[in-house]
């Protein structure tokens, strides 16, 4: 893959080094998905729909009217969970703890409250930022830009704490605060350097893989060791989406300096560089929490930083960025001016609470509820804009991730194969489907425009013409009921081809042969006769005479 360099434009590829949430505001809810065999499925609800017979939409209808709704409907999608699942169309990678917590928990109150009402685990799913034509995962600009911003201030700020001003206008010091260190007067928002740099949202490159994403849990770690009797951090309550760690150019973008720019990019990355990398390398080597990251990736970041991602940092071939939910309160204020509220005990029913430089507490991605290893920091980004001299540390830096990954995206690649392979039998069997629906249609049609003309042909015959017809439309009636039987002699429609015969003696001559047409072919698929002897006894002859 090549990138394109020019003073005014750099094209972006960005590689995941840890897992990723950026907040959209939606959610997998539960009647819209089922957990099976460790992955989460995506249920349309258009297939969902026709999948559902007519008993399971008024039971689901039910269900949705009981006092306790929540419960049921959640039993009702996890107990046909593996039928369900096969009407998916998207699927998502799930941690095994919590697939079995779907199993074991959905649809089984957690608490109840002294009136009797009951708690549910709602196993509302936060999803990461999505395409919504077709789901796939990608990076928005504002996101990165936002991250970028944020490092460009502290680099310039240079951790010096607020003036006096500032510290007077508590309310408005984040405020005043960035509006000197950009140098533009309030209000005058045209005159912000950053509008001058734009980034676009970041997207897979077309017709390559879109990348997985899994579901795992955020847990809260405290930086010290933990006292004897200390009661355990509360857990999160809501499960994450994230794009996994270790996917190697991703996600493609483009940042754009517009004339007059004066953030440049060698400068830019100095600035992410400078703030983001040693945040980095505090979380791989925190006296307590590195022990709980996971062995390998801990020793695969660790090595990048020390060799080729070191190298490419060294000559501004790219930045370190960290994005998106639970990056950390450090990664989000500046150095110097940073002030963390830190909740403490209540005391007489109120909340105590103070204002420190640093955090008490990491938030990790854990494949676990507990998360007592295993564990990934939240956001970590290597954002890559290498000129050719330096291409071969890029693709170091490519592989090494890709080792990494490998086994997740190779099963990843085997289910959107045999996704698109259930897609295109759905679509043959819709278009089965859709073809015979057209043929009955069209033979429904056919039909009703066969009546009208009867119909229209009936109202422009004479009488006898329309008796003979409703002759034959009787007989016809009754060959279809006997199903290659025959009425025996002298039964109801043999006594009616003989009276359509005597009747028809004084008709016109074209009336006569049409009742004498009609009996000669219908009276023998009806009754047992033998049609030379009928021709005798009803005169057929003389009815086709002139």
């Amino acid at each position: 893959m090549t990138t394109q360099v020019r003073n005014d434009r750099r094209t972006l590829a960005i590689s995941t080094l840890s897992p990723l949430h950026i907040g959209c505001g939606e959610v997998y809810e539960p009647s819209g998905f089922v957990i099976h065999a460790g992955l989460l499925h995506v249920l349309e609800p258009a297939d969902l729909s026709l999948a559902l017979s007519d008993a399971e939409h008024k039971r689901l209808a039910a269900l949705a009217e009981q006092r306790e709704p929540v419960g049921a409907i959640q039993r009702f999608f996890r107990d046909s969970a593996a039928r369900f699942a096969d009407l998916s169309r998207q699927q998502v990678m799930v941690a095994e703890a919590l697939a079995r917590e779907y199993a074991e928990k959905a649809g089984r109150p957690t608490q109840r409250d002294p009136s009797g009402e009951a708690t549910y685990n709602s196993f509302q799913l936060a999803r990461t930022a999505f395409r919504p034509v077709d789901g796939t995962p990608y990076l928005p600009g504002s996101s990165l830009k936002g991250s970028i911003r944020t490092a460009w201030l502290n680099h310039l700020n240079a951790a010096l704490p607020l003036n006096s001003a500032e510290k007077a206008d508590k309310r408005r010091a984040s405020q005043n605060l960035e509006q000197r260190l950009l140098k533009y007067a309030a209000g005058k928002f045209e005159n912000d350097p950053f509008r001058k740099l734009a980034l676009a949202d970041a997207h897979p490159a077309e017709e390559s893989t879109p990348p997985p994403t899994r579901v795992l849990y955020a847990i809260s770690k405290k930086k010290r060791p933990p006292r004897a009797d200390e009661r355990p951090s509360p857990e999160l309550k809501v499960f994450l989406e994230t794009i996994p760690e270790a996917l190697p150019a991703a996600f493609l973008g483009e940042m754009r300096f517009a004339p007059g720019a004066t953030i440049l990019w060698d400068a830019l990355c100095d600035a992410c560089n400078g703030f983001y990398r040693p945040q980095l390398e505090e979380e791989l080597d925190h006296p307590v929490l590195s022990q709980r990251l996971d062995h390998q990736w801990r020793q695969m970041i660790s090595h990048l930083l020390g060799e080729e991602l070191g190298d490419l940092i060294k000559a501004r071939q790219g930045f370190l960025l960290r994005v998106g939910r639970h990056s950390g309160a450090e990664s989000v204020t500046l150095g110097g001016v940073r002030s963390i509220k830190i909740l403490g005990a209540r005391v007489d029913g109120k909340q105590q609470f103070d204002f420190r430089a640093n955090s008490t507490e990491k938030r990790y991605a854990s494949l676990t509820r507990a998360g007592d290893h295993g564990l990934l920091p939240f956001g970590w980004l290597w954002v890559d804009a290498c000129d050719a001299p330096h291409r071969h540390l890029s693709d170091a830096v490519r592989q090494r991730l890709a080792a990494h990954s490998r086994p997740l995206r190779e099963a990843h690649q085997e289910r959107l194969l045999l996704l698109e392979e259930k897609a295109e039998r759905r679509a043959a069997a819709a278009a089965v489907l859709a073809s015979r629906k057209r043929t009955e249609e069209a033979a429904a049609r056919a039909e009703v425009e066969a009546r009208q003309a009867h119909a229209r042909a009936l109202a422009e015959m004479s009488p006898n013409r329309r008796r003979v017809e409703e002759f034959i439309a009787d007989f016809a009636a009754r060959a279809e009921q006997l199903r290659g039987n025959k009425e025996n002699a002298n039964a109801v429609c043999h006594n009616a081809a003989r009276t359509l015969a005597r009747d028809a003696v004084a008709w016109t001559h074209e009336e006569r042969m049409a009742v004498a047409d009609a009996i000669e072919q219908w009276l023998p698929k009806v009754v047992k006769v033998e049609l030379k002897d009928e021709r005798k006894k009803l005169k057929l002859s003389a009815l086709r005479a002139p």
